[in-house]
């Protein structure tokens, strides 16, 4: 695989090369290269059709990255998703030449999950990465530790290492401002499934009483920031709900349905045929530890 960097006596680096093994290449996330460098004078560098994505952050400095036939400025706290197949430029400033740290990995459930985050980024591969910046620079800095290494216990690291990055690029995903008014719209969604009885209508109200928006706008916000509608993670967690008291209680139906507010009998059967392929008393008797034989 063509180098990222490949800048002799232009950057400072440290870098490792990782040669993932077969059963890293077919189950998992690999890494196929993690370092950090600083500039030491305005370089460009093109790449396109590598195959790997690449996920750097500015430690320092500034730069700028064309990608898709849009530029980008970046600076310091800036993170970047890229899918290298496909045509990018990259360039230190020279008033203020960057550091940078960035692994390059590939593996099936990193095709599957890119797209995902660009999605909810707008289909832009820059983020800002604010207070995760620290969370980022701990997860590079685990992978350089291997020092190239890759035994059965190295990739299983490095596969969760590579996972948490791409979780934390969908946590930054999407409209700075957006994200501003409506921060903590999870939480407060979590807020309002704790109370006596919720019902999906119920918590759409509430959501929009606090942020002073229409639900579809809400509604816009979510899926793009969780990848999921406010209505199917009300009706998760509801579900999750029922499944606890049938697994921990003896309650009847009627009592689990009001409490977890699903609301009625056809809706908890459905939801669980669509889950789980079986019908609440099915998941009882299956799960349930205070039923014997």
């Amino acid at each position: 695989m063509e180098k990222l960097f490949d800048a002799e006596g232009i950057t400072s680096s440290e870098r490792y090369f990782y040669t993932p093994s077969s059963f890293a290449r077919k189950h998992l996330c690999y890494v196929q290269e993690a370092g950090r460098l600083k500039s030491l004078k305005p370089h460009a560098s093109v790449r396109e059709n590598v195959e790997s994505f690449l996920f750097f952050f500015v430690a320092e400095g500034s730069g700028s990255l064309r990608y898709e036939g849009e530029s980008y400025e970046l600076k310091k706290g800036d993170a970047v998703l890229l899918d290298c197949r496909r045509h990018y430029e990259h360039e230190s400033s020279e008033s203020s030449p960057w550091e940078l740290a960035w692994i390059h990995f590939d593996g099936a459930k990193a095709e599957a999950i890119y797209p995902l985050i660009l999605k909810q980024n707008n289909d832009k591969p820059v983020f800002y990465m604010g207070k995760e910046e620290e969370e980022a620079e701990k997860l590079i800095g685990m992978l350089l530790s291997d020092k190239g290494e890759n035994s059965a216990d190295s990739e299983l690291r490095a596969d969760g290492v590579i996972t948490r990055v791409m979780l934390l690029c969908m946590k930054l995903a999407g409209d700075k401002k957006e994200a501003v008014v409506f921060e903590g719209i999870r939480e407060a969604l979590n807020e309002e499934l704790q109370n006596s009885a919720p019902t999906i209508e119920g918590i759409k109200e509430a959501l929009v009483r606090r942020y002073d928006a229409d639900i579809e706008k809400l509604d816009e916000f979510f899926n793009k920031r969780y990848g999921i509608s406010i209505e199917g993670y009300a009706a998760n967690r509801m579900l999750n709900k029922a499944k606890e008291l049938l697994r921990f209680t003896i309650k009847p139906i009627n009592d689990i349905i009001a409490e977890s507010g699903i609301g009625d009998e056809e809706s908890l059967r459905r939801l669980f045929m669509e889950n789980e392929n079986m019908s609440p008393e099915d998941y009882r008797k299956k799960w349930a530890q205070w039923i014997k034989g």
